[in-house]
C-alpha cells in the first residue's frame, strides 16, 4: 500500500482557497512548508460554513 503526504497547495485547495491565494502566499518566500501546512490546517473551508450558515438560517426561518 502506498501513501504520500499532501503538499501544501494540496492542503489550501482542499481548505477551500484557490490556486492564486496559495500562489501569492507561496511566491513570497516568507512561509516555511510547516507553516502553510499548519496554516491550512487553522482555516474553516468556508463552502461548508455558509452551507451551515442557511440551513440554520433555513431552519430558524420555517420555525418562526
Amino acid at each position: 500500500m502506498y501513501y504520500r503526504f499532501l503538499t501544501p497547495r494540496e492542503t489550501y485547495l482542499l481548505m477551500g482557497f484557490s490556486d492564486e491565494d496559495f500562489n501569492r502566499v507561496n511566491d513570497t518566500k516568507l512561509i516555511k512548508k510547516e507553516i502553510a501546512y499548519r496554516q491550512a490546517g487553522n482555516s474553516i473551508v468556508v463552502n461548508v460554513l455558509v452551507s451551515l450558515f442557511y440551513y440554520i438560517y433555513k431552519i430558524e426561518k420555517e420555525s418562526h
